[in-house]
């Protein structure tokens, strides 16, 4: 039976009306500014080529989508199928191949107060921060990422990447659910019936596995968060177990006989939860796009089988032998610092300006990397302590921009796009750090005008973030930096230009 404090605590920590407003609030937002006017501009916006012609034919056919064959086969299925929800439910136009982008990046940021707001359950249960303030912690994260520039422009295009970062911040939030499964209501400790066998006892972990195969199976680059996760998940089990459950005053037990533990008590289980079901969500993504016999061996010749295996080689010839430049392409470290945004879209019609530039915001941006930095502060701090919320944020950053800095050394056309999984993590220290300013006033007129500054930033360029008309100075006024001098024969940049796919880039910080 339960006492009368714990319930008070829980009363406390729990969720409040108050959290269920903030969400209503930022989700309603983020779809707001993503939904108004998503038909705009017409036709199809750099690589929509790609992924909306594919879409349409996935879900339309060959005749209504005006193509013989597939445009591009560079990625797996689940991003094309998902475009091709909207497609198959609102029609082959503009509204209907961005629409599904549109949808994933409003919920991404639903999530995203949710994985917040469990981050700092702990330190509200223990009467370290106040409920309020971990409500308007969870709410800074959240907003920030909904107006955020990348975040939105991908939201608003039919590309794959607001779909990756859906599926990562998805997969962390409920690896952390899993985590905090004894704090949880009855039904996360001991689901009942069929749907505890279905899930192993972990439903939590169960969704984590799925969402880490949905990643990849929308781009191979979204399996990069499972370098985070599946350590976090692994690392937290072998720390429950070196304290005895029964006996909580018992000596400690050693890491090695910790993790010789976890290996026999939760290693079966994670081989399937975290292996066996991405593999196999990944695998449902070719259902319906592999023709042949379902049945046979993968080697035979005409089979379901053979026919994914021969995709996975062709995805790997492409980006291992994708030689060349860019004109757009920005290395993986200056990515955050803003070196070079792409321009996605540009119009000069009777002297008005219209351009789609996919940029961040340099405050909020900025503010995330040093946000990160504090939080590597602290957990040094706090002794590496594996359950405080900066070893997620840290990994889970770190899972998503690491493999790229050591990736690019072989291959030069990487897009400042490619940052976008990393981003909700960046905010999310940044809501941190909101939550903990909260607690005395200074801190609140701190969060106040951080908060302040960057929507006024987002005013500013949201017209070249959605292709609203600018006259040439006021769309001048927006670039800040112009060093755009390229190298070699190559002309100097004056205006964006959205077509050219070869060549290089400017050698300073160029945003044309």
């Amino acid at each position: 039976m339960r006492t009368g404090g714990t319930r008070a605590i829980d009363r406390q920590s729990g969720w409040s009306r108050l959290d269920s407003a903030a969400l209503a609030l930022v989700t309603a937002g983020a779809a707001l500014i993503r939904l108004a006017g998503l038909s705009r501009p017409i036709g199809f916006v750099f690589d929509e080529i790609f992924y909306a012609q594919n879409a349409c034919r996935y879900v339309l056919g060959t005749a209504e989508c005006g193509v013989e064959g597939l445009v591009s086969r560079a990625h797996p299925p689940l991003g094309n199928w998902m475009i091709g929800a909207g497609i198959k439910a609102f029609g082959y136009d503009e509204f209907g191949w961005r629409v599904a982008a549109a949808l994933a990046g409003t919920l991404t940021v639903a999530l995203l107060y949710v994985l917040v707001r469990r981050l700092l359950e702990g330190a509200v249960t223990e009467s370290m921060m106040p409920r309020t303030a971990a409500i308007i912690g969870s709410f800074v994260a959240a907003a920030l990422l909904a107006g955020d520039f990348l975040h939105l422009v991908q939201s608003r295009i039919a590309m794959l990447d607001a779909f990756v970062t859906l599926f990562v911040v998805a997969a962390v939030l409920f690896a952390v659910l899993d985590r905090d499964r004894y704090r949880s209501p009855p039904w996360d400790r001991s689901p009942a019936g069929w749907l505890s066998r279905l899930a192993l006892g972990r439903p939590w972990r169960l969704l984590a596995g799925a969402s880490l195969g949905a990643a990849v199976a929308v781009k191979w680059s979204g399996g990069y968060i499972g370098l985070g996760v599946i350590p976090l998940i692994l690392a937290w089990e072998v720390a429950s177990r070196r304290r005895d459950q029964h006996d909580p005053d018992a000596p400690r037990r050693s890491w090695g006989a910790a993790l010789r533990r976890t290996a026999v008590e939760e290693g079966p289980r994670s081989l399937v939860l975290l292996v066996a079901v991405p593999i196999l969500v990944y695998l449902a993504a070719y259902i319906g796009r592999m023709p042949g016999e379902v049945v046979g061996l993968p080697w035979q010749e005409g089979t379901f089988w053979r026919g994914i295996w021969e995709h996975q080689f062709a995805m790997l010839r492409f980006h291992t032998t994708l030689l060349g430049n860019h004109p757009y392409e920005s290395p993986p470290w200056s990515w955050l610092l803003l070196k070079r945004p792409v321009a996605y879209f540009f119009t000069d019609e009777g002297g008005t300006y219209r351009e789609i530039l996919a940029i961040g915001n340099p405050l909020a941006w900025g503010g995330g990397l040093l946000a990160l930095v504090g939080c590597v502060v602290t957990w040094t701090r706090a002794g590496w302590r594996l359950r405080r919320p900066e070893a997620v944020l840290v990994v889970a950053v770190l899972a998503t921009w690491l493999p790229w800095l050591i990736l690019s050394g072989s291959r030069s056309q990487v897009f400042l796009w490619y940052i976008l999984p990393s981003l909700p993590f960046l905010y999310a220290a940044l809501g941190i750090m909101a939550a903990r300013a909260w607690r005395v006033v200074v801190g609140r007129v701190a969060v106040a005008a951080y908060a302040a500054a960057t929507l006024v930033l987002f005013l500013f360029f949201f017209p070249v973030l959605t292709a609203l008309p600018l006259e040439p100075g006021a769309w001048r006024t927006r670039i800040w930096l112009t060093d755009c001098e390229r190298p070699g024969d190559a002309p100097t940049l004056t205006l964006p230009e959205d077509e050219i796919n070869s060549g290089p880039p400017p050698e300073g910080w160029c945003w044309i």
